[in-house]
């Protein structure tokens, strides 16, 4: 079957949406909003933390792993959010930046899908791109595409959902254990 204008750009337009959901939460909401890691602000990260810590399916691990260093999430969050927005805008590491967002919607769609329909759809929605973006949907519009040509290690998906994966797992173990 023949590439048609559709197939090539669906790609791309995921990458978009993706995007633009992650300029809003990481820019928006939490790089240009002052009182995100300000603890006597009432949009303060540890008061979201404590929220979500009423939900009953990750309290222990909000717990154990986020409440004592709620700052270094609040920052962690903040950095990875605009970093997700930024590569997967630009097409750049789609299959690594994936694997981590990935992870990250997760926890918060098992943080929050109690909380309401929105959490639980954007959380969702965000899962499937990333899903599709480590899994290496065609995207000929992406910085991936251009680079892939002299890097064929950009085409395989696993070593890349492995470096995910184990910067991921660092940082929690991380958290965990300090």
């Amino acid at each position: 079957m023949r590439g048609t204008e559709y197939n090539l750009s669906w790609p791309a337009a995921l990458r978009f949406a993706a995007s633009s959901v992650w300029i809003y939460a990481g820019v928006i909401k939490k790089l240009l909003d002052p009182g995100f890691l300000n603890p006597s602000s009432t949009s303060y990260v540890g008061l979201t933390v404590q929220y979500l810590a009423q939900g009953p399916l990750l309290r222990p691990f909000l717990y154990a792993a986020v409440f004592p260093h709620v700052m270094l999430v609040g920052f962690l969050v903040m950095v990875g959010e605009v970093s997700f927005a930024i590569l997967t805008m630009l097409g750049l590491l789609n299959r690594l930046t994936g694997t981590v967002a990935l992870y990250t919607n997760l926890v918060y769609l098992l943080s929050a899908y109690w909380a309401g329909a929105e959490e639980y759809g954007v959380n969702l929605f965000l899962i499937i791109a990333d899903l599709l973006l480590v899994l290496g949907a065609q995207d000929p519009l992406s910085l991936d595409s251009l680079l892939s040509r002299k890097l064929r290690l950009l085409r395989r998906p696993l070593p890349w959902f492995v470096a995910g994966t184990s910067i991921y797992s660092a940082i929690i173990a991380y958290l965990l254990l300090s």
